[in-house]
């Protein structure tokens, strides 16, 4: 029996979060389940401009065209144009695609001219329907789809790493938000309400890990540059996790992934009911949701009133997370997923999916 070979092309390297937790991180997983898997990085990674381009036309053609022996192609958040999607398929081997944002759309970084929305839309619907399977992040994402080819596949973390003895307890008085600075702004609109939670408790600070300081006029911040080595550590200190959203579609296709991240280490976290927000969060169960400035101020005060209260909804979270997005509990079902669609095509079968046909 000839063991399957599963080429996995990612949107950047290791330095993109989306690839490490939603590509790399499942490599030991498919390799112990008996997939020879091979992760190939896009071209260009750091260039800009005119090079940028050029790099990505490269890249496209190199996938579509030199993709080698591989049995199973696990496309990650890259789309193509339509004229090259369909040469995915070459050899009839299954392509899977990976998102964990609302990819047909421009993101808020980028110009949403009409061109390029149509841009963004063609070579996303060109993508996904050459996919024999698509996996979802989240069941928004899954509403986008011009098909019904899809599973709901949620960005995991590994529970042994990002654990609450991993990291530093804080003072009482710390709230914190960890991500890039493209998000910024929605944890800048909350400038009001932190105001208020500043002027309540006298100490109160705003931790905030990125590549660049938030804008919070009048509330007391600490920036921490956020490194690769640090992402565990970093959210050392803090007592009480952000994420807050706007409402939008955008956001709406966004994974939870700081919420998700904060309750695995016990933090107990406030998040926007905003797309999956509200499918990991249990209001008052195992964290907290707050939409107008007044809920984010109650919810933020009685956190940092009330230790035990907040411990309990920590504790809460890291059940929430152990049982539905830890790693292991993914990675199995990234694992049945893709040895489901090798028996179905006829192509060499891992041990496991032997086991189970």
């Amino acid at each position: 029996m000839s063991t399957p070979r599963l080429l996995m092309l990612p949107i950047s390297d290791s330095r993109g979060a989306s690839t490490r937790y939603r590509v790399l991180q499942h490599v030991e997983h498919l390799e112990a389940a008996g997939f020879a898997t091979r992760v190939r990085y896009p071209l260009g990674l750091g260039r800009g401009g005119a090079g940028r381009v050029v790099c990505r036309v490269a890249d496209m053609l190199r996938d579509v065209y030199a993709t080698g022996d591989a049995s199973l192609l696990f496309v990650q958040r890259k789309t193509y144009v339509p004229g090259l999607a369909g040469r995915l398929r070459r050899q009839g081997r299954p392509v899977v695609f990976d998102m964990d944002d609302a990819l047909d759309l421009p993101p808020p970084s980028a110009t949403a001219s009409p061109a390029n929305v149509r841009r963004y839309r063609a070579n996303f619907e060109a993508t996904v329907r050459v996919a024999d399977r698509v996996l979802c992040g989240n069941r928004f994402l899954a509403s986008r789809l011009p098909h019904e080819r899809y599973e709901i596949l949620p960005t995991p973390i590994d529970t042994e790493r990002f654990a609450p003895g991993a990291v530093a307890p804080g003072n009482g008085r710390t709230a914190g938000w960890v991500g890039y600075s493209d998000n910024l702004p929605y944890l800048e609109a909350l400038a009001e309400p932190l105001r208020e939670i500043a002027r309540r408790h006298p100490g109160f600070r705003v931790v905030v890990v990125a590549d660049r300081p938030a804008v919070l006029p009048g509330v007391p911040t600490e920036f921490r540059r956020w490194r690769l080595e640090d992402e565990v550590r970093c959210f050392g200190g803090i007592d009480v996790g952000l994420m807050p959203l706007e409402d939008s579609p955008w956001a709406r296709g966004k994974c939870a992934f700081k919420a998700i991240q904060y309750m695995a280490l016990g933090i107990p976290a406030i998040a926007s009911p905003v797309g999956m927000n509200v499918e990991v969060i249990r209001d008052g169960e195992n964290g907290l949701l707050a939409a107008a400035p007044g809920s984010w101020v109650e919810a933020l005060d009685g956190v940092l009133r009330d230790r035990e209260r907040g411990a309990s909804l920590g504790a809460a979270g890291r059940r929430t997370i152990e049982r539905d997005y830890a790693l292991s509990v993914v990675s199995k079902r990234l694992v049945e997923i893709l040895g489901g669609l090798l028996e179905r095509s006829g192509g060499p079968q891992t041990t496991s999916s032997s086991r189970r046909a």
